[in-house]
């Protein structure tokens, strides 16, 4: 006898949802300790400075 196939169509699943980085739908970004990191500023400066113009600046961001 044939086991019948079941195929999981779910977007979300119960083991996603427990992990500790999960984030709910709607429910925002996560919560920082800095708003904005050395690093971020960083990144930044080097995007800044390897853009010609600020539409493209705006798009990489």
């Amino acid at each position: 006898m044939n086991k019948p196939t079941i195929i999981d169509k779910r977007s979300l699943h119960l083991e996603d949802i427990t992990k500790a980085d999960f984030i709910p739908f709607l429910g925002g970004r996560p919560k920082r300790t800095f708003i904005i990191t050395p690093d971020d500023i960083i990144n930044l400066r080097i995007l800044l400075n390897t853009t010609l113009s600020v539409t493209e600046f705006i798009k990489k961001m």
